[in-house]
């Protein structure tokens, strides 16, 4: 076992054991607002939801600056007012927005053992239209570190059968301005990892961003890439 997965495995055995015993007196998992952040090219222009591929997911930081969320334009609007429980209560996933109501958006952050995108590989991917070994389908996002399988059309829901439980990826609040066709990333519902993400990969992310940026959030605008132009790899399975 390397040292990331052996960090990952000890910093998050104490949560998890949270999780799989059933959260004894569950109040509701209120929305945690963050700042209004814009959604942005490359050269600072702002992302347009009717650009959106569908072929593939995209990836931004929020709401902390080495923190990733998947942003994903659905081929189809998802219904919203899926019931989910997280290790801090239980909410309702309020499904997709933009003009179609297809775009939506979660942590890249995996709930089970906090496997991440980096520029270098991706153990964590979107499935768009490729079929997922793991998940016999595509249109879902799947981690192969463990083998788990999230739904994003069902809120980030695990729907893998064959593994213990594990709790729905956290989703990001999006704003969408129809008058100019722009999104914005308002707060984060659902179970946040960010502080058990800062301890695991501690010196990984001071490598990267220095002293004390890790932790800064997100202000004004943050950078959307397509994920196939993010990391040099993606894990398959």
């Amino acid at each position: 076992m390397d040292r990331r997965h052996f960090i990952k495995f000890c910093g998050v055995t104490a949560a998890l054991a949270g999780f799989q015993s059933g959260y004894p007196g569950l109040s509701a998992a209120e929305l945690k607002e963050y700042n209004r952040v814009k959604l942005v090219d490359g050269k600072g222009q702002p992302i347009k939801a009717k650009n959106l591929t569908t072929k593939d997911a995209y990836i931004f930081n929020y709401p902390f600056m080495s923190t990733p969320c998947f942003l994903i334009n659905l081929p189809t609007k998802p219904p919203g007012g899926d019931k989910l429980v997280g290790s801090n209560g239980e909410y309702t996933w309020e499904g997709g927005t933009g003009a179609d109501g297809t775009v939506i958006a979660f942590t890249a952050i995996c709930s089970h053992q906090l496997s991440y995108p980096t520029r270098d590989t991706s153990p964590i991917s979107y499935y768009a239209t490729e079929k997922s070994e793991d998940a016999g389908r595509s249109g879902v996002i799947v981690c192969c570190e463990h083998d788990r399988v999230y739904d994003p059309a069902q809120g980030g829901k695990m729907i893998a059968t064959n593994k213990k439980a594990t709790q729905p990826m956290a989703a990001i609040r999006l704003e969408y301005d129809p008058a100019t066709d722009e999104l914005y990333a308002k707060g984060v519902y659902g179970t946040e990892r960010f502080n058990d993400f800062f301890k695991a990969y501690k010196r990984e992310l001071l490598e990267q961003y220095g002293p004390g940026v890790a932790k800064q959030e997100v202000a004004d605008t943050t950078v959307v890439t397509l994920m196939s132009e993010f990391s040099a790899t993606r894990d398959k399975c």
